[in-house]
């Protein structure tokens, strides 16, 4: 296949700046989308019509923003678009990785406890991106700059099992839940559920048009739901959202809903609303 790169895309991205983390990844995931409708090279293939690309380019370019904002003081990304592909390069200047062993071990972390605050930490974003890309490489020692490259290609064809889908105006109806964000459309579907408020594991296991359960408030929800197409997060446990958060859940048409119950009351009881939906 054709390897000539036709568009570049180069980001900076600053170290523990967590409230910008994930704008490089929907910047790119939504300018690809146009892209791919309007070149002639991926008109009509599998790059425009198959959601699964999209879908994990979006988590590996997160995931590597991710590692910037976590523990770098500053980074760069590069997006190369080719007819076959997507290449991702990226070089931070941190402390390096003392061992390439210990961070791809899942549960291992450096992570700080500002980072761990806004929900990171659970040491699963190297394996993340090594599952989904289809070649990765990082080469990185302590006291030196990390470098890292994956590359997403072009698939042949899309897998997309779904159960029956159920409007969010259903939900937010049968649960009693408080509508937080305006002007939101309740006539979306989803067609799925995930509650965890971990969110290198959202973005690994939840999937695209789910309903998602977290305790979790701070700005970076938004960014996960964002690039997941997650359409609405409930709140639980009846915790107070940031204005901030629900103005950019606003600004992403994304509805933001607030629960009494903890996640283990509400999830047993979204469970039964989409079984008595015929949504096994």
């Amino acid at each position: 296949m054709e390897r000539k790169v036709k568009k570049v895309f180069e980001f900076f991205v600053k170290g523990e700046d967590f409230r910008h983390l994930g704008d490089a990844t929907l910047y790119i995931k939504k300018t690809l989308e146009r892209f791919f409708e309007n070149d002639n090279c991926f008109k009509n293939t599998e790059f425009h019509s198959n959601k699964d690309f999209l879908r994990r380019l979006g988590i590996c370019m997160y995931e590597t923003e991710s590692n910037i904002v976590i523990h770098a003081t500053n980074g760069g990304v590069k997006v190369m678009l080719c007819c076959d592909r997507i290449r991702v390069v990226t070089v931070d200047e941190g402390p390096g990785i003392r061992s390439l062993i210990s961070a791809f071990t899942p549960g291992f972390s450096t992570a700080s406890d500002l980072a761990r605050a806004h929900g990171f930490g659970a040491g699963i974003g190297l394996n993340n991106i090594q599952k989904l890309a289809d070649f990765f490489v990082i080469v990185s020692r302590a006291n030196e700059n990390t470098k890292s490259m994956f590359e997403i290609w072009r698939n042949c064809a899309e897998h997309d099992e779904r159960r029956v889908a159920m409007k969010i105006k259903n939900i937010v109806n049968k649960l009693g839940l408080e509508i937080l964000t305006k002007r939101i459309n309740l006539e979306k579907e989803v067609a799925d559920a995930y509650a965890c408020d971990l969110l290198s594991n959202v973005l690994s296991k939840a999937r695209e048009e789910t309903a998602w359960l977290t305790v979790q408030t701070h700005l970076n929800i938004v960014g996960v739901a964002s690039i997941k197409r997650v359409p609405i997060i409930i709140i639980t446990e009846g915790n107070s959202v940031p204005e901030e958060t629900v103005r950019k859940a606003e600004e992403n048409k994304i509805l933001i809903a607030r629960a009494k119950e903890d996640t283990f009351e509400l999830s047993g009881k979204l469970y039964n609303l989409f079984d008595e939906e015929g949504c096994k």
